[in-house]
């Protein structure tokens, strides 16, 4: 029952033309249309947590895209596992396709613009944020035209600093 939920879901937003809202289904699991034409996502993903406790925080270290023609913003979000504990099963799992082995969105974490100073683009996520319940990634993606370019996101075990 719960895969033609999904299927009818994924085909009622390909009949709106692919678009801008994101369909939520079964909890977290979200569909989001594609991208059109030439996309880029960041170059890179870098973060090294400063908060010696349970917590996290720190500095976030994101690669421009090669080319930012029509790129809007810089997302990074928490990203959920989607097979069995730990992420080794992971992998291939991302939406249409992309490089987010096992994405799933619950929310950004930080975001950047492409007019933001720097060859590098930095973030802080503030001491003592909590990372949710099953987060185990944090993912960057580019929104094109307020679509998330999740074909081109690219994500990194969190990896959280206790002393």
């Amino acid at each position: 029952m719960g895969r033609w939920l999904k299927i009818l879901a994924a085909l009622v937003v390909l009949g709106l033309g692919g678009a801008y809202a994101a369909v939520t289904i079964g909890g977290p699991d979200l569909i989001y249309p594609r991208v059109p034409g030439v996309s880029y996502g960041p170059s890179s993903l870098a973060f090294v947590d400063t908060d010696p406790g349970k917590t996290i925080g720190g500095t976030v270290t994101l690669g421009r895209a090669q080319d930012e023609t029509g790129v809007d913003m810089y997302m990074v979000h928490w990203g959920l596992e989607v097979g069995g504990h730990g992420v080794e099963d992971d992998a291939g799992h991302g939406d249409h396709g992309g490089s987010c082995k096992g994405f799933r969105d619950t929310n950004h974490v930080v975001m950047a613009r492409p007019s933001d100073a720097g060859e590098m683009l930095t973030m802080e996520i503030p001491q003592g944020t909590v990372v949710p319940d099953g987060a185990v990634y944090l993912v960057a993606h580019t929104l094109y035209a307020g679509r998330h370019n999740l074909a081109k996101c690219i994500q990194i075990p969190i990896v959280n600093r206790v002393d």
